[in-house]
């Protein structure tokens, strides 16, 4: 293991510049950089296993970047260095969670629309590359920050969840970062018919005026004078990962290992809610997506300010006042429409909420979750009563919420009702979104040629999910168990308990993929006449389900 700096030549240094800069460097834009002073502080954090245990760490002068790397400083590297660009980047909209790798690159791709925005789809090795380029071509010893100076300078003096507070209500995170909010669930949900609603962290309760990468610079700085620290795009950083801070470096310096499989990542994105500053990400250095970027770092005091760098500081600036305009020019979003509430009558729910009291409002839009826990989907729109009737319902329990609509612009979603759980029975098959209680896993469309939907999760069925059923037995007697599965590897399974006893336990064997449904044999359990509660307990992830069934005999 070696433990030093990135990969740069020694004898380069800030005050070298002038002996070993060549000719190009001078038609170069060094990055804006901001001098963070020397210091101590408390690096990790409780929440998280990886951060920690909490420890001391000193750090000497050095300065890092003042924005993210922008897609224009970044574009005369790939043009005087000739590196070879990744050619396919996980940068899908259309299903937008749904990841899978696109031919959008760092300079084509649908999420970036400006020069002054963080340059995306480039992967960790290209943004070191950069500041290997960056140190050769001025003489500098340009670096990736090392972890230790990321969350020293993000917390900047500061020892709340974020460099501005707690913020528990999520309230003022708007002010400062880029983050999930409301803003971004508007033009998800019209961009890709998905929701920050029930998906990872969930959003802001704030209006921040980007949907996706913002220009640089555009939301308060940190104490320090850095801008878009936890958000915007996640961040390279120099270490290679480990699982914990057992024997980290108490002086800032990356730990770096002879051979780095995967990277720490530092920092949030747009994509998602606000994460406190100690909570620390992994990425592998083969992988290329559309929320990372990088900032630089350099040992000591900021160097002085090249020309082109006062001429990009000055076109920055004129491209932040503009977008500022149109920000400013945006009208205030709908109050949120208050007082929804539901009556299922024979297969019809009956949706009534308040009418909003600003007269302007165009119309309001319902939106439903095909299953509990899923994601919003819009049902209806254009409606101008306040009242609303679904008959397109099946047995398994739907989530609603209403929006108010004006100029195109909708409210964040009113209180959430849902319709009663309904009764599943043996025998007969039991379709898995039809739980009453669903933890630790997710409804999705399914995959397999039989059924609408399956249980599944970001890794498939959590390890710790636990799924509950009403369920009504028609006759007391033995019933042999049969599920249809998928999994990309043998798991321990579940086990099935009834009424809080656990009646078996079910191993799932590999089916060869996510995509690859089997139905598999279970045990032979005895079930007594009446209604009971049903429990699925999961004891392993990397599964998905669809239906299990339930035949006596």
């Amino acid at each position: 293991m070696k433990l030093n700096k990135l990969i740069v030549p020694l004898f380069l240094s800030v005050n070298s510049a002038e002996i070993y800069a060549n000719e190009n460097a001078s038609e170069l834009i060094e990055p804006m950089m901001v001098t963070i002073p020397a210091g101590s502080f408390q690096m990790g954090g409780i929440d998280e296993e990886d951060a920690q245990p909490i420890h001391k760490v000193t750090l000497t002068e050095f300065s890092l970047g003042k924005y993210e790397v922008t897609v224009k400083e970044f574009r005369h590297f790939v043009e005087e260095s000739g590196y070879k660009m990744p050619s396919k980047c996980t940068h899908q909209l259309n299903g937008w969670f749904n990841y899978g790798e696109t031919d959008g690159t760092w300079e084509n791709n649908s999420l970036n629309t400006s020069d002054f925005q963080p340059v995306n789809c480039i992967g960790w090795r290209a943004a070191n590359a950069y500041t290997q380029w960056l140190a050769k071509e001025t003489g500098r010893p340009y670096r990736l920050p090392s972890e230790a100076e990321w969350e020293y300078a993000a917390r900047a003096g500061t020892s709340s969840k974020y460099y501005f507070g707690d913020d528990p209500e999520q309230t003022l995170v708007c002010e400062y970062e880029n983050t999930a909010d409301l803003t971004g669930e508007n033009i998800l949900q019209r961009d890709s018919s998905t929701s920050y609603v029930n998906f990872f962290n969930g959003k802001s309760s704030c209006v921040d005026h980007s949907a996706y990468a913002s220009i640089v610079g555009m939301y308060k700085p940190n104490p320090f004078g850095l801008h878009d620290m936890v958000s915007n795009v996640v961040e390279f950083i120099a270490d290679c990962y480990k699982d914990n801070y057992i024997g980290a470096n108490s002086n800032g310096q990356p730990w770096i290992d002879d051979v780095c499989k995967y990277r720490v990542a530092r920092g949030g994105s747009w994509h998602w809610n606000t994460f406190p500053v100690s909570q620390r990400g992994v990425m592998g250095e083969d992988f290329v997506g559309a929320v990372e970027g990088f900032r630089i770092a350099i040992d000591g005091a900021t160097p002085t300010i090249s020309s082109n760098t006062k001429k990009f500081v000055t076109e920055l600036k004129t491209a932040q006042r503009s977008e500022q305009l149109k920000r400013d020019a945006m009208l205030p979003y709908p109050e949120t429409v208050t007082n929804l509430t539901l009556n299922q009558e024979d297969g019809l729910v009956i949706l009534n909420w308040d009418k909003s009291a600003h007269t302007d409002i165009e119309s309001y839009r319902i939106y439903r979750n095909a299953a509990t826990g899923s994601t919003f989907k819009l049902l209806a729109a254009n409606l101008v009563e306040t009242t609303f009737k679904d008959a397109n319902i099946d047995s398994h329990q739907y989530e609603y919420t209403v929006v108010a609509v004006r100029h195109h612009q909708q409210s964040d979603y009113s209180n959430t009702v849902q319709t009663q759980a309904s009764w599943v029975h043996a025998p007969g098959r039991i379709e898995a979104e039809a739980a009453a209680e669903i933890i630790d896993s997710s409804v999705a469309r399914t995959s397999d040629i039989d059924g609408k939907f399956n249980l599944t999760g970001s890794g498939g069925i959590g390890d710790k999910a636990i799924i509950d059923y009403q369920l009504e037995v028609a006759k007391s007697g033995s019933y042999k168990l049969s599920y249809r599965v998928a999994a990309p590897r043998d798991t321990k399974g579940f086990a099935i308990l009834l009424n809080g006893k656990e009646l078996s336990v079910e191993k799932i064997t590999n089916t060869g993929g996510y995509n690859e449904w089997q139905t598999q044999l279970g045990a032979k359990i005895h079930l007594e006449k009446g209604k009971h509660k049903l429990t699925i307990q999961s004891l392993d992830k990397n599964w998905k389900l669809n239906w299990i069934i339930l035949k006596q005999g």
